[in-house]
């Protein structure tokens, strides 16, 4: 019997729960998995778990010369990619380069690198304390941590008197207490995913993003695949590949954060060398297209991937549960008359206006001939 590639996987909290769900129908892979224990939601799929932190970089990477593994992977964990990327070049692995983490070590590293290479990007500056307030930039203003995600910390300013205190918010989340001040891009957002192997980049999905209003954005649905004119999705494919290609991902999946105003210009707002969560990956591409980028994934890491073209084309998507999406408590109640519903999960929080993507309430997936609005 052929023996199963050993994956080390970094992180195991609950936003990693439907990769994991995914994962463990592949036969070819058992996970050895490294998290903190409080919140490993995730364990029960591990082949493996050790309650070490992502941080202690060299005792996981003693261990997994020890269990000698064939990859290693944090999903979507984006915290957790110095420690991916660092074993990977240790144990001469498949993975991106240390040029490669520092360009994308965070937001601001990454915005000089895409500028320096004439990416449309908005304009920023990179502040460490609320008292840097004197920002020459035009309002309104989104206020982030330069280092986090989830849309914790991000704020909209529309009055520089209100900088000191967003600033003061963002700082809290970034563990580096730095924050990017940035120009707001009036327009539709969207997210793109691509699967890179030995630098060749293989474009799989663009997802349209519906949010809060301001000032924290969080997202409230995503739809795939986003219904873009070709000429606009040339150009979309044109910049995100130019930008994986400036910060020298080689070998990974990607998540690319983008923004078209109504003049049709499209700005990077940020990328980062790991799968798309908020189901985005785990199950929207592969209800729009067949694609299973998880499975890619794995087979990235190991050297085993092979390109796949779409299987099929449907539309795919999400709704998250909040007060904002209280409407579709119909469709949870109603679920037997929703055949393209595929997934539904609702919690026992109570409904509230979200400010962060943790305090949504549960989600429904579907998958149709069309786009669901409900």
């Amino acid at each position: 019997m052929k023996s199963k590639k050993k994956i080390a996987v970094i992180g195991a909290n609950q936003p990693l729960l439907s990769f994991f769900k995914r994962a463990v129908a592949y036969e070819a892979y058992e996970y050895h998995v490294f998290s903190w224990e409080e919140g490993a939601v995730c364990r029960a799929y591990a082949h493996k778990f050790y309650p070490i932190s992502f941080k202690e970089k060299d005792r996981i990477l003693d261990i997994c010369k020890e269990i000698n593994i064939d990859g290693i992977t944090s999903f979507s964990l984006e915290s957790a990619l110095p420690t991916v990327n660092y074993i990977a070049q240790k144990l001469g692995l498949q993975g991106n380069s240390h040029e490669c983490g520092i360009l994308m070590d965070n937001k601001y590293t990454m915005r000089n690198a895409l500028l320096d290479n004439n990416v449309a990007v908005p304009r920023f500056k990179s502040v460490s304390s609320a008292d840097e307030v004197s920002i020459d930039f035009n309002c309104p203003l989104i206020i982030k941590p330069i280092d986090s995600g989830g849309s914790r910390g991000v704020t909209l300013v529309y009055d520089k008197n209100e900088l000191a205190n967003a600033i003061a918010i963002a700082i809290k989340f970034s563990q580096k207490n730095e924050v990017l001040v940035e120009e707001f891009i009036d327009g539709k957002e969207y997210s793109v995913e691509y699967l890179t192997d030995k630098s060749k980049h293989y474009f799989i999905a663009i997802t349209e993003k519906e949010t809060t209003q301001p000032p924290y954005f969080v997202e409230l649905a995503h739809h795939q695949p986003a219904l873009l004119d070709v000429l606009i999705l040339s150009k979309v494919k044109q910049t995100v590949e130019k930008t994986l290609s400036v910060l020298k991902v080689a070998a990974s999946p990607s998540h690319t954060e983008i923004k078209i105003n109504s003049k049709g210009e499209i700005f990077v707002i940020e990328t980062c060398s790991r799968l798309g969560g908020d189901f985005i990956t785990s199950d929207l591409v592969y209800y729009s297209t067949g694609i299973d980028m998880v499975k890619a994934a794995l087979d990235l890491c190991t050297n085993n991937y092979t390109y796949q073209p779409p299987v099929f084309n449907k539309f795919s998507g999400i709704f998250f549960l909040s007060l904002e999406n209280k409407r579709i408590l119909n469709v949870f109640d109603h679920l037997q008359q929703h055949s393209e519903i595929v997934y539904a999960e609702k919690n026992e929080n109570e409904l509230k206006n979200v400010t962060e993507s943790n305090e949504r309430s549960g989600c429904l997936i579907y998958q149709s001939e069309k786009k669901m609005t409900y």
